[in-house]
């Protein structure tokens, strides 16, 4: 396994380190009232029937407006019928050499953000200008790969099940939906299952990501074999023991005077937010009002002691407009038609952040470990130096406490600059290898 590990200084650094109320959509309720929307496309049955070239052809994505076409396909993925668990996908195949470019999945984070996000706000071709006007980004991550955006779990974005018990509880029920969902995807379009596959995503996606490819690695006799060969973890909430040290964090941001959280200290440590004397409800709900404030009606804590709103950049006390641009772009009858979802809930995401309460301080690092130590997979993990709910300090905790076999190497490697053009200052890098493996974008 080839480990890199990037600190980066970027603007708005990790968007989307738990995803956060500020950053939901706040739709609830069936789309009834909506007219000429047409119809939810479910595929699964079609891809049981075998009917994949019918199947690929009602998920073609129409017109999105006065926009220029980049191909895609989207739909819904049927994963677990006795609850009625559909998960929403949306997939871009690369502009460049389709054929051998490798099929990046995308995860948001949460518990219960859209991927959406990510499509519209960071990588994907489209974004949403002010009042709603969609545009080509000028760099996308879907020019060299195959983008495929899955809301996941149910309950986030488009995605939805029928039943309470259809929502995800832990991390082995999404691990197990979207494999199965990836199973039914390179069913539908085989001609890229041989392609190298990376699982990727920010936020709480640091508990998805290395879900999926647990669940993939651990696979037994699936139908369609996954060419897992790596994964990438943004501004990633992994493992709650070593990343919630935020009175230091805070403090070495100068957020924070060293005197100022003194009655809080204790509990701000991973000390107390792992303790075993504490019940697992208690303690995510204590860590969500910390800092995101998800599960409480009066401000969080960080809001009291620094006057800020928005987490994600601490030199910025707001959410920056535009971020949410693509809300009511997407739940516009002419795009909900597009994109063939039909009248279906463009969830806000709470059901499942509720539902996946009690796995906000469970831990996946034993699974990232675990893929660490195989030689067949890459890891990159990298993390923004603004973000404050998911800083880089408490992601440096992490890394350095993963037990695994490079362990000792990767501690003793030097910590480079990354320099992309002539002397302009762009990262810090640390590398087992002393390679980076990072897709551009």
């Amino acid at each position: 396994m080839k480990l890199a590990v990037l600190a980066l200084c970027a603007l708005i650094a990790g968007a989307q380190a738990w995803f956060g109320a500020s950053m939901r959509r706040l739709y609830n309720g069936l789309k009834t009232q909506l007219h000429g929307v047409g119809e939810p496309l479910f595929l699964t049955p079609l891809i049981e029937a075998g009917q994949l070239e019918r199947a690929r052809n009602l998920s073609r994505v129409g017109s999105l407006g006065a926009v220029p076409d980049f191909p895609s396909y989207s739909g819904f993925l049927t994963v677990n019928k006795q609850y009625g668990n559909n998960l929403f996908f949306w997939f871009f195949p690369a502009k460049e050499n389709p054929e051998k470019a490798p099929v990046v999945l995308w995860l948001q984070g949460g518990p219960g953000g859209s991927s959406l996000f990510g499509l519209f706000v960071e990588h994907g071709p489209y974004l949403v200008a002010k009042g709603g006007v969609p545009e080509l980004r000028d760099t996308t991550w879907a020019q060299r790969y195959s983008m495929l955006y899955i809301d996941n779990p149910v309950g986030a974005g488009f995605s939805f099940t029928q039943d309470d018990n259809g929502y995800a509880r832990n991390e082995d029920d999404v691990g197990r939906d979207l494999h199965e969902a990836l199973q039914q995807f390179f069913t539908l379009f085989d001609e890229y299952a041989a392609n190298d596959f990376y699982a990727t995503g920010e936020s709480y996606a640091g508990k998805y990501v290395p879900a999926i490819a647990h669940a993939i690695d651990t696979a037994v006799s699936p139908r369609v074999k996954i060419n897992l060969r790596g994964i990438a973890i943004g501004d990633g909430m992994v493992d709650p023991e070593t990343m919630f040290d935020y009175a230091d964090s805070c403090i070495k941001s100068a957020l924070w005077t060293g005197d100022r959280p003194t009655t809080s200290a204790p509990k701000l440590s991973g000390a107390w937010t792992t303790s075993s004397e504490v019940d697992t409800w208690t303690r995510s709900s204590f860590s969500t009002g910390l800092i995101n404030g998800d599960t409480v009606s009066q401000p969080s804590y960080f809001k009291n002691v620094t006057g800020l709103d928005f987490y994600y950049n601490f030199l910025l006390s707001r959410e920056p407009e535009g971020f949410g641009n693509y809300h009511a772009f997407v739940d516009s009858p002419a795009i909900r038609k597009a994109t063939h979802v039909g009248n279906l809930t463009f969830n806000n995401g709470d059901a499942t952040e509720s539902h996946l309460k009690e796995d906000i301080m469970q831990s996946v690092k034993p699974w990232l470990a675990s893929l660490m130590d195989k030689p067949q997979y890459k890891v990159l993990i990298y993390n923004g130096q603004l973000d404050i709910i998911i800083a880089y300090p408490l992601t440096d905790n992490f890394v350095s406490s993963i037990p695994w076999s490079g362990k000792e190497d990767f501690d003793k490697a030097e910590r480079k600059i990354w320099k992309r053009t002539g002397r302009e200052w762009r990262r810090w890098l640390r590398s087992q290898s002393g390679e980076l493996h990072a897709s551009s974008g």
